[in-house]
């Protein structure tokens, strides 16, 4: 099977065009496969509803229209942009595609000074905010790494981590992380990929996993991540990061499922004897 996008857009979206090659993402190479059913979800861990924290008041578990209206509020010069996609698959020699499904917007802000972005789950379910990035830029009167960390433990609490490579310079890195409640304890991924597949992102002791090991079970354990990273003493870049690994990976597997079942009404065998 194939992945392919297309963009779509509203009076006040800009639509995205992408193109995904055959390798790019773990839903068409196990497409053709038999599926493995998915793992008991773990408490409370639901797709669609609010979950956790926020990023500019943006949070896990929002819809499209939610995400849309919370990007205009955060500034009214902001520009907002959808990505969508479909799938392509093979029956019997013939090529199907199914319709087009949202799966990321994109917030800019004029000069590129902040960027919000969100991907979403997969159909056949609704789409519901599984990731969040922020990236932002400032060239005018920057805060020093204390100050800008100050005011994210202020609003997220203190870090489970807190990590600099001891540096005071414009190379400094210090990178901020806490625990994403209702999520589970093993690092499966280095970071968000925003509306791209996460199957075949998984790392697993610095090393990629093969997407044949990539099991529901294994994924239902995975730490969601929750982080940021500010460069620059002062901060000239910072980017903020939070994803429910297992949230996405969940939909991945059902939409192998969703498009193997289409394959398979596609590919029914008749009864009528050939006239020979």
């Amino acid at each position: 099977m194939v992945v392919s996008s297309c963009g779509g857009s509203e009076d006040s979206a800009a639509s995205s065009t992408e193109h995904a090659s055959p390798n790019d993402t773990a839903i068409e190479k196990s497409a053709s496969q038999t599926t493995q059913p998915s793992a008991t979800q773990p408490a409370k861990r639901t797709i669609g509803s609010r979950i956790g924290p926020d990023i500019a008041g943006l949070y896990l578990g929002m819809t499209p229209e939610e995400v849309n209206a919370v990007m205009k509020d955060y500034d009214a010069s902001i520009r907002v942009q959808d990505t969508s996609r479909y799938f392509e698959y093979n029956a019997l020699g013939k090529r199907y595609k199914t319709d087009s499904f949202l799966v990321a917007t994109h917030g800019q802000m004029p000069g590129g000074s902040v960027g919000l972005s969100v991907g979403y789950s997969y159909p056949p379910s609704e789409p519901r905010v599984v990731s969040i990035t922020r990236g932002h830029r400032q060239t005018t009167e920057p805060l020093t790494q204390a100050d800008y960390a100050k005011a994210l433990i202020d609003k997220y609490g203190q870090p489970v981590a807190d990590i600099n490579n001891g540096r005071t310079d414009s190379r400094a890195e210090r990178t901020l992380k806490w625990k994403l409640a209702e999520t589970g304890d093993t690092s499966c991924v280095l970071g968000a990929s925003i509306g791209n597949s996460v199957l075949d992102r998984f790392v697993k002791e610095g090393r990629k996993m093969a997407t044949v090991d990539v099991t529901p079970d294994y994924a239902a354990q995975c730490a969601g991540l929750f982080e940021y990273t500010l460069r620059g003493e002062p901060v000239t870049n910072a980017s903020g990061t939070i994803f429910d690994v297992w949230a996405q990976a969940k939909s991945e597997f059902e939409a192998q499922a969703w498009v193997q079942q289409q394959v398979a009404e596609k590919s029914k065998t008749g009864t009528e004897a050939p006239k020979l």
